[in-house]
C-alpha cells in the first residue's frame, strides 16, 4: 500500500500575537484536513498527517511517504508557500502541485504580473508601494485597489481597499503596510464581471467549469470571512462584539457555476487561464481569478497554485459540476501528480489520468 503524506497548516489563533484575524485566512480547519484524508484513503492509500510546523522535517524523515499531498501554505517569510516543497525536494520525496519557483513567484503579485505581461497575458496596471510617500505612477487610473503584495485569500482587503483619490490611497497604503508589515500592490480596479477557473493537468492542462462571482455593489470585492467550523473558536477567543464587527465588514457575494456566459466568452476566459497557468509553470492543479472590464478585455488578477479545497469551496464545487465528486477530485490531483513524477522517467508517455478526466468533463 502506497503511503501519502498530507502536508497542511491548521488554524491556530494563538499564533496571531496581535495580528489581524485574517492572518489565519489561508490556514485549514481540522474538518478540511479530515475530508482530504478520508478522500485519499478512499482510493486505498495509507495517509500520514504531516502538519507543517517546526517539527515538519522530523515527521517527514520519520514517515518517508511515497508522495506528499501538499496543501501547506507555509509559516513565515515572503516565499512561505515554497517551504514544504523545498524540504520535499531536499529529501527527494515527490509532492503534488507546483514547484518551488512557481509557488514563490505566485505569492508575489508584482512578479506574477511581470511574468504574465512578458507572456502577453493581460493584467491591470500596477505599482508596488513600500511606504505611503512614494510617487504615484497611476494617477489617471482611479479607482485603484490596495492589496498586500505577498498574501492571498483576501487577506488585508476591505471596503476601504478601493480608493477614488490620492489622499484615500495614501491613507490605505499606510494602514496596510503598518498593520501587516509588508509592501502593498496598488492596481487599477477593474469594474466588471469576476470569474474564477480551476485548472488540472500538466502536458495538456484543461479547465474546469467557469465560476462567476457576483456582488450587489459594482465595487464589490471578495473579503475574508472565516469557515463556519472556525467561527466558534474565534468567538471564544475574541468575543461576540468582534464577531459582529467581522460580519459588518464582510461583503456578501454569490457564485454561479457554470457561469451564464456565451461560448465565445468562455473560450476567451479558458484560453487566458491556460496561458497564465503555463506562463507561471504551474503543475497538477491551480485556480485562477479574472475580471472582464467594460471594454470586454479579460484581466488576470491572481493565480492560486494552492487554492482552497475544502468541501464546498469554489474549486471542489466546480469539479462537482464537471462530474467529479469530492473524493474523485482529490484523487485526480494525486493521480496527475503520480503520472507527472513517473513521466519524468518516461517523457513520451501520455497521462492516462488527465485523458480520462478530460473525457469525463467534456462529455458533461
Amino acid at each position: 500500500m502506497a503511503k501519502v503524506g498530507l502536508a497542511y497548516d491548521l488554524v491556530n489563533l494563538d499564533c496571531l500575537n496581535g495580528q489581524p484575524i485574517d492572518c489565519v485566512a489561508e490556514l485549514d480547519s481540522e474538518e478540511t484536513i479530515q475530508a482530504i484524508e478520508t478522500a485519499i484513503e478512499s482510493a486505498g492509500y495509507e495517509v500520514v498527517r504531516l502538519e507543517a510546523n517546526e517539527d515538519f522535517v522530523d515527521k517527514l524523515r520519520a514517515s518517508h511517504p511515497d508522495i506528499v499531498f501538499n496543501v501547506a501554505e507555509g509559516m513565515h517569510g515572503d516565499c512561505r508557500e515554497s517551504q514544504v516543497p523545498a524540504m520535499c525536494e531536499f529529501y527527494r520525496i515527490p509532492y503534488t502541485g507546483s514547484g518551488v519557483l512557481t509557488l514563490a513567484m505566485c505569492l508575489n503579485k508584482a512578479i506574477t504580473n511581470q511574468v504574465l505581461t512578458c507572456s502577453n497575458v493581460l493584467v491591470p496596471p500596477y505599482q508596488v508601494f513600500n511606504s505611503r510617500d512614494e510617487m504615484l505612477q497611476l494617477g489617471d487610473e482611479f479607482p485603484l485597489i490596495v492589496k498586500l503584495l505577498h498574501e492571498g485569500s483576501s487577506m488585508g482587503l476591505s471596503r476601504k481597499s478601493i480608493v477614488d483619490d490620492e489622499n484615500a490611497l495614501r491613507e490605505q497604503v499606510d494602514f496596510v503596510i503598518n498593520t501587516y508589515h509588508q509592501p502593498v500592490l496598488v492596481q487599477k480596479y477593474i469594474i466588471g464581471r469576476e470569474f474564477t477557473v480551476g485548472v488540472l493537468g500538466n502536458r495538456d492542462p484543461y479547465t474546469l467549469p467557469i465560476t462567476e462571482v457576483t456582488f450587489k455593489d459594482p465595487f464589490g470585492i471578495v473579503t475574508f470571512y472565516p469557515d463556519e467550523e472556525v467561527l466558534p473558536m474565534i468567538e471564544r477567543t475574541c468575543g461576540k462584539g468582534f464577531m459582529e464587527d467581522l460580519k459588518r465588514r464582510y461583503i456578501p457575494k454569490k457564485t454561479i457555476c457554470p457561469a451564464d456566459i456565451s461560448p465565445e466568452l468562455a473560450e476567451r476566459i479558458n484560453r487566458t487561464v491556460i496561458n497564465a497557468y503555463k506562463a507561471m509553470k504551474c503543475r497538477d492543479w491551480a485556480r485562477i481569478d479574472l475580471r472582464m472590464g467594460a471594454n470586454d478585455k479579460i484581466y488576470v488578477l491572481e493565480l492560486n497554485p494552492i487554492a482552497g479545497i475544502a468541501p464546498g469551496y469554489w474549486l471542489p464545487n466546480s469539479a462537482e459540476v464537471a462530474g467529479l465528486n469530492y473524493e474523485s477530485f482529490i484523487n485526480t490531483i494525486l493521480d496527475i501528480a503520480w503520472e507527472r513524477v513517473h513521466s519524468n522517467h518516461h517523457p513520451n508517455q501520455a497521462s492516462m489520468a488527465e485523458e480520462t478526466i478530460r473525457e469525463l468533463i467534456y462529455s458533461n
